[in-house]
């Protein structure tokens, strides 16, 4: 089941990522980099408070609505008038900022967030609604609708002449086009109810992690607004595209396997106990450092191939240095967020990841601001990294203390042993240059994993392929 959800999530997120990449390639350049940095401001901004006002909410109902498949109306209700009366609060908050805000220009920005946060938390509260209840296709759907809708309608109100309002308003359209057509139906029925033993579970278990995401978006995004103070919009802009194009798509990779292995290890915990949970979450562990070490390795081998065919020439000279240092900080987010953290989330004692994440979070803060003055955005590349590799040896010391998170370390070795295989094939691709060249070169590393992986047995490939075989011959 794991490899299948696996595969029809990558489908799910791939296409929305390749998406993603075009939207990169377009703005990086239709926009100046000034007006990337303040769209990738704005972003950032709605990103940040999406997390800590509605993230707890899209975690509870992830978390708890296995348990109430039966019958789901008292927590569905409940997490509806979490959703109204959030959105409530945060529109409030979001006219009184608007009113006050002495930038005219940036005023406008700020009204056009409010909506979009407002759009964003609530498609992907029907995001996690269709991974709990283990409809693929239709996250999938949802996903790829919101992505061609978003870059289709802001690509055109660029041209337009909305400039960084262009992007922000196709993204939000394409928002409420794919919750329309995909979340109206889960919810058919369903009417606020504010229940005290309901909100009290799901506050209790979600408010702790939604610390814990706000401040590891801190760390994923603080370095955007540092860089803008100290070294102004453009540079922000540079960095963002640098930054995104990396972590988008190895997080992507990563995401893909988490979104399938996650819900069923919850299950797997419910209905049959930890022993079973530790078992499947092995298995999700060599799924996803088997995506993981490969991608990291393409990234920062091939970074300036890459870069040159996907950002603008405004900002390709700094991305090929961003990049790699962006990849190996993506790998261990990546790591810690979707194998080491599930140790607090399974335990129920979710409150460990605000320690995590804050001591990430402050060693993050000072290192941008000693070595973006110094460094400029690869200091905040470098701040990045370091505050991602603490935040991973915390997670796995404390979170064993709660509920143990296996990790076959002889299978680590194996896939470390296949991704050192494919070194010199993707090499022999960036020397060469062209695009035939490290796409070829991107193909043939990936074959070399395959029979690398094939040869070494990692995760048990030889005897699931035997297995298959044998189940194929008996079925003709």
């Amino acid at each position: 089941m794991l490899l299948r959800h696996s595969t029809l999530y990558l489908l799910a997120r791939g296409v929305p990522g390749l998406v993603n990449f075009f939207a990169i390639a377009f703005y990086t350049r239709l926009l100046s980099p000034e007006e990337y940095g303040r769209y990738a401001l704005v972003i950032a901004g709605v990103g940040l408070f999406n997390v800590i006002f509605f993230q707890w909410l899209r975690l509870s109902l992830l978390r708890f609505l296995p348990a109430y498949l039966s019958d789901p109306k008292d927590l569905l209700s409940s997490v509806l008038a979490g959703f109204v009366s959030v959105a409530f609060l945060t529109g409030v908050l979001g006219v009184l900022a608007a009113a006050v805000w002495p930038d005219p220009s940036l005023r406008g920005l700020l009204l056009v967030a409010i909506p979009l946060l407002w759009a964003q938390a609530w498609f992907e509260l029907n995001l996690e609604m269709a991974r709990s209840r283990l409809r693929p296709e239709r996250y999938g759907m949802m996903s790829g609708i919101k992505a061609v809708s978003a870059l289709v309608l802001g690509v055109a109100a660029v041209f337009w002449g909305l400039g960084a309002e262009g992007p922000l308003f196709g993204l939000l359209v394409g928002f409420l086009i794919a919750s329309f057509l995909y979340g109206r139906s889960e919810w058919q029925g369903i009417i606020p109810k504010w229940s005290s033993g309901f909100m009290k579970t799901l506050v209790g278990y979600g408010l702790p992690l939604t610390a814990t995401f706000a401040l590891s978006f801190v760390v994923s995004s603080s370095d955007r607004f540092l860089i803008a103070w100290f070294l102004g919009e453009g540079a922000a802009g540079v960095y963002s595209a640098s930054y995104n194009l990396a972590q988008q798509s190895l997080t992507l990779l990563m995401m893909v396997v988490n979104v399938a292995a996650y819900p069923l290890a919850a299950r797997a915990l419910e209905s049959k106990g930890e022993e079973a949970a530790r078992k499947q979450l092995l298995k999700n562990a060599e799924l996803l450092f088997g995506v993981a070490f490969p991608g990291t390795l393409g990234l920062i081998t091939l970074a300036p191939n890459i870069v040159a065919i996907l950002l603008g020439t405004e900002f390709q000279k700094e991305a090929s240095q961003l990049i790699p240092l962006v990849a190996v900080a993506a790998l261990l987010s990546g790591i810690r967020a979707y194998h080491f953290d599930l140790a607090f989330q399974l335990g129920q004692r979710t409150v460990g990841q605000v320690w995590v994440m804050g001591g990430a979070a402050a060693i993050n803060l000072l290192l941008n601001c000693w070595w973006i003055p110094r460094y400029g955005p690869l200091g905040a590349a470098w701040s990045t990294m370091v505050a991602y590799a603490v935040a991973l040896l915390l997670s796995a010391n404390l979170g064993r203390k709660i509920f143990f998170i296996p990790i076959e370390w002889r299978s680590v070795a194996k896939l470390t042993i296949a991704t050192a295989a494919m070194i010199p094939i993707l090499l022999a691709g960036r020397i060469a240059g062209t695009t035939l060249a490290w796409v070829g070169a991107g193909v043939g590393a990936t074959f070399v994993y395959g029979v690398s992986l094939l040869l070494l047995d990692a995760g048990g490939l030889r005897f699931k392929l035997i297995g298959m075989f044998r189940r194929c011959r008996h079925e003709s």
